[in-house]
């Protein structure tokens, strides 16, 4: 399974978000409720763990955890460090 994927599986499985269907890449995350602050957190302990990278507090910001496309820039940007 590819990074998007992956990160879609996790915010319907884990996140229990009911939409998955709609999950497109570019759906708004945080203006659409689909993931609060306790859920960015828990994204990014499973970007960490499952994407062997670590997110600096400087990035948990709405521009990398909007959409799984901004997720995926970070963690690409990351693992090509």
């Amino acid at each position: 399974m590819n990074t998007e994927g992956q990160l879609r599986s996790f915010i319907v499985d884990e996140l229990r978000w009911e939409g998955g269907e709609t999950l497109t890449a570019d759906y708004p995350l945080i203006t659409r409720g689909v993931v609060d602050s306790l859920g960015i957190l828990s994204i990014v302990s499973f970007i960490e763990s499952t994407f062997a990278v670590q997110i600096q507090d400087e990035e948990l910001v709405p521009e990398h955890f909007g959409t799984i496309a901004s997720m995926v820039r970070l963690i690409d940007a990351k693992v090509a460090a």
